[in-house]
């Protein structure tokens, strides 16, 4: 379902072709799920599943908080908004349209909203981002959030293709939002990264 939704959209695509796709009849596939919206649904789970553990194995190679944790987690983001690219080009029809998705939808992008300000947080305790007052904080975390949230997005309908090149420039793009706020210190190993990858 998930490669024939990013290929075709969710519109064109039927429970039988589901079904074929999967080798299955239809009366199997209506067996586990009852419509179309169920499988939405399951995959919207399994998107909520995946995205929390693809960013917690982060914090098995980076300090939760530094400057390489930060880019990590924007680079884990958009192979994750590709990899369920459909659900991000049909998201405001796909929730509008689904009670139930609607609610589970908002239940975790307020939970990421809580991640990536603990991560903020977390890059003032480490001495990666300067002290921000509690409005600038919340506001800062939206701003982060947005930009990796729709960064694929904003390439589609520009008409650019997602590639390397484009997935940098969106870690650039991150990287200027984040310059005014970082500390001394950051500063500097944002600059030496910058200058051995001859930016």
């Amino acid at each position: 379902a998930i490669h024939l939704f990013n290929d075709q959209g969710t519109k064109s695509v039927s429970t039988n072709h589901i079904a074929a796709a999967a080798g299955i009849s239809p009366g199997n596939l209506y067996y586990h799920f009852r419509n179309k919206e169920d499988i939405i649904r399951a995959i919207f789970e399994q998107m909520d599943i995946y995205g929390m553990e693809q960013y917690l194995l982060i914090f098995h190679e980076a300090q939760q908080g530094s400057l390489e944790a930060i880019e990590q987690t924007f680079v884990m983001i958009q192979k994750f908004n590709w990899r369920y690219r459909f659900f991000k080009r049909e998201l405001t029809a796909l929730i509008m349209n689904d009670g139930i998705l609607k609610d589970k939808f908002n239940q975790t992008h307020r939970k990421m909203l809580g991640v990536v300000h603990q991560s903020n947080v977390a890059a003032v305790e480490v001495g990666t981002l300067k002290p921000l007052s509690d409005r600038d904080m919340s506001l800062f975390t939206e701003e982060i959030w947005l930009v990796a949230l729709f960064w694929l997005n904003y390439l589609e309908v520009g008409g650019e293709e997602v590639n390397e090149d484009t997935l940098t420039r969106g870690i650039d793009l991150l990287r200027n939002m984040l310059r005014p706020r970082l500390t001394e210190e950051a500063l500097i190993s944002l600059s030496q990264k910058e200058n051995s990858a001859g930016t």
